[in-house]
């Protein structure tokens, strides 16, 4: 009889939408069922702040890729943009904005939770707040927008500069009169310091996970990644993100001390930018097949930030004012340089996603000068995150293939 293979799937991330993100969406509900407050967040805001005040964060965009990924963010753009909203809007805009027109019944999870209130920040993009400002005025619900400085030298968290580091901390301390108001309690000093102390662990891990997946060949892909971030971005400063990081950490690291890659003959090690495809996470199984692992993506990393439990405001300025979003592109450039290098990949997959522009914006700029600066080729990708009608597939998977028959080339051409 032959010997059965190793099963390559990490066990860590089996029946992690169920056990996980799906049970995330029935907590919110209870939470706002037992008159807990609930608050839509947007993405590049302190968390950690609502946390500390037992506020129940709900992330629309975490929303508009679960929706993509079953299937409905196409008919829930489709409502939206029936409402007058632009095909141009982002799509996670969009989908969201569509689902408040829709029957609870009739959307995954039963929809989000009505929000008691909004938090977003001017560290991502400008549509946050227009997306936002419409959805307090529909739920009559009060917004507290957190305006923080650009900044534009692109500077990471130990080189801040001090009026961008003194501006941001005088913004949250705005943000818990904010919350107090909300949630008609004060602020536990203490209870902050714990949750900064629980993020900072989480952050920890994760940095050690993506370390892990620098092993030639990579123990974890992309699409492991992609679901696993849910911790790193929706709740870090939780023991439940402490205990799952601690277990994919484990398993990744066995993986890699055992030099046991995702697939059984890796070829081509890929970085990859932006957003995925939600809506078919299963795209990074087909580079599978072609024996390219996509090894790093810069969505892993820009969550990530040591943070100081006894300076919890500081470490938040220094965690998310240096988020590439909230910087010039040579930031971007730079994380991608160090991804290649540090990951020793063979070229990089820059999706222009069309449904979030910010996030596309100098992908030709950043093609040019990794090839320039690293010699490695990049491949722009059309697409969109959560809209699949932006998206041929047949065109996309023969740019791929024609993509790793140059990186192919290149590879023996460097054996010679």
């Amino acid at each position: 009889m032959a010997e059965a293979k190793p099963e390559r799937r990490l066990q860590t991330l089996r029946g992690f939408y169920r056990s996980y993100v799906k049970k995330s969406y029935e907590d919110a509900h209870k939470a706002k069922a037992d008159g807990k407050p609930v608050a839509w967040v947007a993405s590049t805001f302190p968390v950690e702040m609502l946390l500390a005040m037992d506020v129940f964060p709900v992330w629309p965009e975490n929303y508009a890729s679960l929706c993509a990924a079953r299937q409905v963010s196409v008919r829930l753009c489709e409502v939206a943009e029936g409402k007058g909203f632009s095909k141009d809007l982002c799509s996670y805009a969009r989908c969201v904005i569509g689902s408040l027109f829709e029957k609870e019944d009739d959307l995954p999870e039963g929809g989000m939770p009505k929000p008691d209130f909004l938090v977003a920040s001017t560290g991502a993009c400008d549509t946050h707040f227009k997306w936002f400002q419409f959805v307090s005025r529909h739920f009559e619900v009060p917004l507290f927008l957190l305006d923080v400085p650009y900044n534009i030298g692109g500077a990471d968290s130990e080189h801040l500069e001090r009026a961008h580091m003194e501006f941001y901390v005088s913004r949250l301390e705005e943000l818990i009169d904010f919350l107090e108001k909300q949630t008609g309690t004060r602020i536990d000093r203490d209870r902050l310091r714990e949750i900064i102390a629980l993020s900072d662990r989480t952050s920890q891990l994760w940095m050690e996970i993506q370390d892990y997946r620098k092993t030639i060949p990579s123990p974890m892909d992309a699409r492991d990644a992609f679901s696993a971030v849910f911790f790193m971005l929706c709740v870090p400063g939780t023991q439940m993100a402490v205990d799952f990081y601690e277990k994919l950490r484990d398993e990744v690291k066995a993986r890699a001390e055992s030099r046991f890659g995702i697939i059984e003959n890796e070829k081509y090690r890929l970085v990859w930018d932006n957003l995925p495809l939600w809506f078919d996470l299963n795209f990074f199984r087909y580079l599978n097949g072609l024996g390219a692992v996509v090894v790093a993506e810069t969505f892993s990393h820009v969550w990530m930030g040591r943070l100081d439990p006894s300076k919890p405001l500081e470490s938040l300025a220094k965690k998310y004012l240096p988020n590439f979003a909230n910087c010039s592109i040579d930031r971007k450039i730079d994380m991608i340089e160090d991804l290649v290098k540090d990951f020793k990949a063979d070229g990089v997959i820059l999706p222009t996603n069309w449904g979030c522009r910010m996030m596309s914006i100098g992908e030709t700029i950043v093609k040019d000068t990794i090839n320039k600066k690293l010699g490695v080729p990049s491949l722009i990708l059309d697409a969109d995150s959560s809209d699949r009608r932006s998206f041929n597939e047949t065109q996309a998977k023969t740019n791929v293939e024609i993509f790793l028959q140059i990186l192919n080339g290149k590879k023996q051409r460097g054996k010679k």
